[in-house]
């Protein structure tokens, strides 16, 4: 496992920045686990990002976006149809094959609700280790993603 990398998929957020023109991904969006990520990445070495965007796909943290004004009211109350589920399923499951293929990384984080998640494949056919904190509020999620971050693979959550 030496030398492995470590990667982070980060789910959409709600509260983005406005700022006009490009923002990578990691910046445009502005909810807690992207700001919780942000002030403890520049701390290691061994993490990439991957963001999930407004149409359920993966792109690469440092992926320019421009600003797109979030859907609906609130965030979290959205349903997605099977389609809408299963296309992004398509689309992402070919973004991480790409990801994985070298078997560089040996584990995932997924900072994001459940319902997000519904639009990744099936990790475990990847051969990495899965983390994916569902229990408790916001507060201790972001904790268990600090941690993730900070104190690496030991990390048990």
């Amino acid at each position: 496992m030496a030398g492995k990398r470590r990667l982070l998929v980060l789910g959409p957020s709600f509260r983005r920045r406005c700022d006009e023109g490009l923002l990578p991904a990691l910046e445009r969006f502005d909810g807690l686990f992207f700001r919780v990520a942000r002030k403890y990445l520049s701390s290691v070495r061994d993490v990439d990002v991957v963001v999930m965007v407004d149409d359920l796909t993966l792109v690469d943290g440092d992926s320019p976006l421009a600003y797109h004004e979030p859907v609906g009211s609130e965030w979290g109350k959205q349903r997605f149809s099977k389609e809408v589920l299963e296309k992004a399923r398509i689309v992402n499951e070919k973004f991480l094959e790409k990801k994985f293929r070298n078997g560089r990384y040996s584990e995932v984080c997924l900072a994001m609700g459940r319902q997000y998640a519904e639009a990744l494949p099936d990790l475990a056919k990847f051969g990495v280790k899965v983390v994916f904190p569902t229990s408790g509020g916001p507060g201790p999620k972001a904790q268990a993603l600090k941690r993730w971050i900070s104190e690496g693979s030991s990390y048990e959550f």
